[in-house]
């Protein structure tokens, strides 16, 4: 990495089985709730978004992790709740 992530490092999954469960939609909200691209980090310091490749939670699609918690089955909607558990 060329970039100091953010104190919350936000990886969404882009394998196989979440990407086909919409996980590119996950990366595109998240990009317009928190105001930076993928592999940016929010002017606080305490956001940034890394797609990453299969995490092994496949049945639970789509996936992203955050400080080693796995949210599972997540959806555009959940997204502003997930990243306020962190703010």
């Amino acid at each position: 990495k060329l970039k100091k992530p953010g104190k919350f490092n936000i990886q969404v999954c882009l394998g196989t089985a979440c990407y086909l469960k919409g996980a590119d939609g996950l990366i595109e909200e998240l990009e317009n709730v928190l105001g930076i691209a993928e592999n940016e980090v929010t002017e606080d310091g305490l956001f940034s978004i890394e797609p990453v490749r299969c995490v092994g939670c496949c049945g639970l699609a789509p996936v992203l992790v955050i400080d080693d918690e796995v949210f599972g089955k997540v959806t555009k909607d959940q997204l502003p709740g997930i990243i306020a558990k962190y703010q």
